[in-house]
């Protein structure tokens, strides 16, 4: 099937969530949006997407999180 990676990224004061090019979620902090990337990336590999999500903090990008290998964010946890 096909990847579906998840951007987060700061933009103006907030951290945004993008995919495909397109912002889908702003968050006023990077736990809140790498959060709610992890959750759609992990709705996307349920439905047999390759899917995972990609931070970029202090200008570089690394994979912070990718379906069927990491575990998901325990509710209320902080992700980093």
């Amino acid at each position: 099937m096909s990847l579906a990676r998840y951007f987060v990224f700061p933009h103006d004061r907030n951290w945004v969530v993008a995919l495909d090019g397109m912002p889908i979620a702003r968050h006023r902090s990077e736990p809140q949006a790498l959060s709610s990337a992890i959750v759609m990336a992990d709705l996307m590999g349920a439905m047999q997407h390759d899917a995972d999500v990609m931070l970029d903090a202090d200008g570089e990008l690394r994979v912070a999180w990718t379906y069927g290998v990491d575990p998901l964010p325990e509710a209320g946890a902080a992700t980093a």
